[in-house]
């Protein structure tokens, strides 16, 4: 993987990450969830899930990337 890719990707990601945030908040925050779920928890868990997709697709890419830099001469 290249480094202008590894970039690509990651920015992309990053920005993945924030429209699921975006999104998620606004739909809990418009009234649109599962009855007998409170907004509050709604919202918690998109923040923690966009987190932890983040955090784990940052690392594999960063692990193939690494994986290609080292491998290089």
């Amino acid at each position: 993987m290249s480094d202008k890719t590894f970039e690509l990707s990651l920015s992309f990601l990053a920005v993945l990450v924030a429209a699921w945030i975006i999104a998620g908040i606004t739909l809990a925050s418009t009234g649109i969830h599962p009855a007998n779920v409170d907004a509050s928890l709604l919202i918690f868990l998109d923040i923690l899930i966009g987190l932890i997709v983040l955090i784990v697709g940052g690392g594999t890419l960063l692990y193939f990337w690494g994986k290609d830099y080292m491998s290089r001469e």
